[in-house]
């Protein structure tokens, strides 16, 4: 996720200079990933602010008490520090982390930070330019290495500087939620806050209308809610990849929804709310529609982790939430085609 982009850019433009802490290496167990990002700034005032995490304890602190230094530095600058995770931290991860601070004073210096597929940064650690934002094919013709890491930053050698560089591209995933009744209020909730970029659709606009206006500021804007009649007739327009998770407070439109994507075929993951009764219901529906047997056997019903049997709202949507990042992870792994995990009634597909 690259929300921290969008974050830094309204910090820039309401006038705060901003540290921006990002994890640029690691070696075994640590907190968090290359490239997770904390932004560190001050109100005018003084009082200290802090958005995202790079793993939180004394690492964490001890990061913006350097980003709270770099605040008070005559001009902007960058800097790297490795650290071990052990007893002079007080946390006991084992491993060690190289982090990598920025500072940024205007909004210029921000300008061509973007998410997009293929997109490198490059910054020199002791530099002061801007960083130098290109595609791999234009990193290549300036005689730059291109990134040797898996992650999305890394740290490299070249020509006896060093350079923290970091993958723009947007790895979240698109995601559909049909309805907006307990369940998928709960479900937005812990999702808005992971990598998903979500549609949420709902024919009741009043519902919605109100479901919106009870999440947070931040987890509302990673959110585009659309009201429609036809939830269905939207579900087509969806990017091709896209995953749906449907639960509308009607069953007539869940088959419809279902119906439109089974009949489209691009979606990579189709989950349904509901009992194995509603599950044995729904596929003789659909055949008895036209559907094929191998494309009904593509959705997830039931959904979520196994093992959790509450039909609490809020247990629901953390055993989804559970059920689509592990998911993700397969992919990420480069699982092809899907395996069925056990928690799986149908067979997405990647």
């Amino acid at each position: 996720m690259n929300d921290w982009i969008d974050s830094l850019a309204a910090l820039l433009a309401a006038g705060h200079a901003v540290v921006r802490v990002v994890v640029a290496t690691l070696r075994g167990s640590v907190p968090r990933e290359p490239g997770a990002t904390l932004l560190f700034w001050r109100d005018a005032d003084g009082t200290a602010h802090s958005r995202g995490s790079i793993g939180g304890g004394h690492l964490e602190a001890r990061a913006m008490e350097i980003a709270g230094d770099m605040l008070g530095e005559a001009t902007a600058g960058r800097r790297i520090e490795r650290f071990a995770l052990g007893a002079s931290l007080g946390q006991c991860c084992g491993g060690s982390v190289e982090l990598y601070w920025e500072r940024f004073d205007t909004q210029l210096q921000a300008q061509g930070l973007v998410s997009a597929p293929g997109l490198l940064r490059y910054c020199v650690v002791d530099g002061s330019d801007f960083g130098l934002v290109v595609g791999a094919g234009q990193a290549r013709a300036r005689g730059l290495p291109l990134p040797d890491f898996a992650g999305r930053a890394g740290l490299l050698e070249y020509a006896g500087r060093t350079y923290f560089v970091e993958r723009l591209t947007d790895d979240s995933t698109p995601l559909w939620i049909y309805g907006a009744g307990h369940v998928g209020q709960a479900l937005v909730h812990v999702l808005a806050d992971l990598p998903f970029r979500i549609t949420w659709i709902d024919s009741r606009e009043a519902t919605l209308t109100a479901a919106m206006a009870d999440l947070s500021p931040r987890r509302a804007s990673a959110v585009q809610a659309v009201a429609t009649d036809e939830p269905a007739v939207e579900a087509v327009v969806a990017p091709a990849g896209a995953w749906h998770l449907v639960m509308t407070h009607s069953h007539d439109q869940d088959l419809s929804i279902c119906e439109s994507l089974l009949g489209a075929g691009r979606f990579s993951f189709l989950g349904l709310i509901g009992s194995r009764t509603k599950d044995a219901r729904f596929r003789q529906r659909l055949l008895h529609k036209g559907c094929s047997a191998a494309a009904v056997a593509r959705i997830v019903c039931p959904i979520g982790a196994p093992g959790v049997r509450s039909k609490l709202p809020a247990a629901i949507a953390v055993a989804v939430a559970a059920q689509l990042l592990e998911l993700r992870e397969l992919l990420a792994e480069g699982a092809s085609p899907l395996p069925v995990l056990p928690f799986f009634e149908g067979v997405p597909s990647p």
